[in-house]
């Protein structure tokens, strides 16, 4: 370490390039890491569009190290790129339009295609839709998504994973004017701060101070807003942050120099944090400091992992190989690839009854050749491809989208999209009449029950139900469907095989969040992932009247795969509340226009 030379650019080793072959290989390091964390979210404990049924407390030990650095890397690198492109960007009206060609093309174009995929397949998974991929396109753009199982809308407006896309297109053009000014009159002020925060071992307060600042600032809804562990507001830091680094060689010479010291605190924090994080009890203190105090170490163990990858990366990789440019180019493509083709192997995978370890492999090995398949001998071979994907096209016809007339259609179609599905044009949710089948449909309240748990529930006499008595549920509520709960009902009953809406009558015994449930039908019992949420009566009906929902007045599915006998297990998500009848229709595709039950 003592005996390293001040770093050179490679414009100063080869008199021929001014790239910072580091920053390509660590884009082609940090993809790899996003590929090989999106494929472990099938086994970890947090919900995923699709969940294997056993799940481990050390992938989400993984999952949580890696994502406290891993998007924040993205956005640093960004910004280092955008130091070197930024003073030949040829104003803002260019540097906007190839933004958003090379940005908010992939992002329209999954919007519309592999995203709605990913939620068919979500949904199919969550028990919140039954039936074909072709049948769930006109649902898919009913309501916007924005979040793993929310069933509050399909749209995937941001794409998807493609949401780290839209961060940096929206990052860029907020930063694009003080970028230009350090660039040009405020460089003396950029090198001023950039050489305060190179001062030896400071530099891990002063990149931490500004996050700290934004926690104790910005309302955490507001902070929160963003996905991969960070919020919007975050990312703008991280961008500017590596625009920072790039421009102070003395600044990037301490990175190099107190690599091993960042490794070393990267690696204490972080068990401190993940620790306590699984032990709360780990270390007790003030609860009006104890939140600060776990966030600082956060802050400051995101940072030291930051730096260490950094001065790692400047001090040995920091040369080119004719690999690197190849790789360099498939970054994007293989970005907007690998979740898609990663949710469709596992969601046949998952299902498998071999080992959770072969799955994962099965997974990974399948989606990896898939991807790189799909990218060599389709996106990267034609032109068309290159342009949806957001690389550079060989053929000038495509660069007349780059124009205010043909960008402003392409705006105009995004924006449009959003708001049709935002107005709920394509899916009529205005109420029908109750039209019940005897010979069809089934009808279930509390005789049917079959078994119930001794806590929790009971059947109580009611005047206001179709037979004088409701199902109570008063505890046990669970933020997820348990394989084993401790509060649950359960009927048997006879039905043909097929497609039934589910529908429940029932009531909210207050107002506040105390009115939907957890359902589940034959194989889905015994699993945590596969369940329909139901009730949300408060949403459609006043608190302590009676009345219809299926998950509020949007109408969920089920489907029974064999005609005979047939379990449902219901199960608490908020309490307290009452339900009358479970009505399963063949017909009832929009919530009834009454408050009466099936006589």
């Amino acid at each position: 370490m003592k005996n390293i030379q001040p770093m050179m650019t490679n414009t100063q080793a080869t008199g021929q390039s001014d790239r910072l072959y580091y920053l390509d290989w660590l884009r082609v390091f940090a993809i790899l890491v996003v590929f090989l964390y999106h494929s472990t979210r099938f086994f970890n404990l947090g919900d995923w569009h699709i969940k294997n049924i056993t799940t481990y407390v050390w992938v989400e030990i993984w999952n949580i190290f890696s994502m406290a650095w891993l998007m924040p890397l993205f956005f640093i690198i960004s910004g280092a790129s955008l130091f070197y492109a930024i003073g030949r960007s040829g104003g803002f009206s260019k540097f906007y339009s190839n933004k958003f060609m090379r940005l908010m093309v992939p992002v329209l174009v999954a919007a519309v295609t592999h995203s709605a995929l990913q939620i068919y397949l979500e949904r199919l998974s969550h028990g919140q839709f039954t039936g074909s991929f072709f049948s769930f396109i006109p649902e898919y753009f009913d309501g916007l998504y924005f979040g793993i199982g929310v069933n509050e809308g399909n749209f995937s407006f941001f794409g998807m994973h493609l949401w780290y896309l839209v961060f940096l297109f929206v990052d860029s053009l907020i930063c694009y004017k003080l970028f230009i000014w350090f660039k040009g009159n405020g460089r003396g002020i950029l090198d001023r701060i950039t050489t305060l925060f190179s001062k030896p071992r400071l530099i891990y307060i002063w990149f931490s101070v500004p996050l700290m600042i934004m926690y104790a600032l910005i309302p955490p809804a507001v902070l929160n807003a963003g996905a991969g562990a960070w919020g919007f507001l975050y990312y703008l830091w991280f961008l500017i942050s590596g625009f920072m680094i790039v421009s102070n060689e003395k600044l990037k010479q301490n990175i190099i120099h107190q690599r091993w010291i960042s490794l070393s605190m990267g690696v204490v924090l972080s068990a401190i944090f993940i620790y306590h994080r699984f032990n709360p009890s780990f270390m007790v203190l003030i609860p009006s400091t104890g939140h600060w105090i776990y966030k600082c170490i956060y802050f400051f163990s995101a940072w030291c992992w930051l730096f260490a990858i950094l001065g790692f990366s400047m001090r040995f990789l920091a040369f080119d190989r004719p690999f690197l440019r190849n790789a360099n180019e498939g970054v994007l493509p293989f970005y907007i690839l690998h979740q898609p083709v990663l949710v469709c192997i596992g969601f046949f995978v998952v299902t498998w009854k071999i080992h959770a370890f072969l799955k994962w492999a099965i997974i990974l090995t399948c989606s990896f050749t898939i991807i790189l398949t799909l990218y060599l001998f389709f996106v990267r071979r034609f032109n068309l491809f290159r342009f949806l994907f957001g690389m550079k096209t060989t053929r000038p016809f495509f660069d007349i989208f780059r124009k205010k007339g043909p960008l402003g259609i392409i705006h105009a179609l995004y924006i449009g999209l959003i708001i049709f599905a935002t107005s709920g044009a394509s899916v009529d949710r205005s109420p029908m009449p109750l039209t019940y089948d005897p010979v069809k449909d089934i009808v279930l309240n509390s005789e049917s029950i079959s078994s119930k748990s001794s806590t929790g529930v009971q059947v109580i006499v009611d005047d206001k139900t179709s037979i004088g008595q409701a199902i109570e549920f008063s505890a046990g509520a669970n933020e997820k469907a348990k394989p084993e709960p401790n509060v649950y009902v359960e009927m048997r009953f006879s039905a043909p095989a097929g497609l039934y809406t589910v529908w429940l009558r029932g009531k909210c015994d207050k107002d506040g969040y105390a009115d939907s449930v957890w359902l589940q039908v034959d194989d889905q019992i015994g699993t945590r992932t596969k369940s329909v949420r139901l009730g949300n009566w408060l949403d459609v009906h006043p608190a302590g009247v009676y009345g219809w929902a299926s998950d509020m007045d949007n109408p969920l599915t089920i489907e029974l795969k064999n005609s005979g006998d047939h379990t449902i297990r219901i199960q608490p998500r908020q309490t307290p509340h009452r339900i009358d009848q479970i009505w399963l229709s063949q017909s009832q595709r929009r919530i009834p226009n009454t408050f009466q039950p099936i006589r």
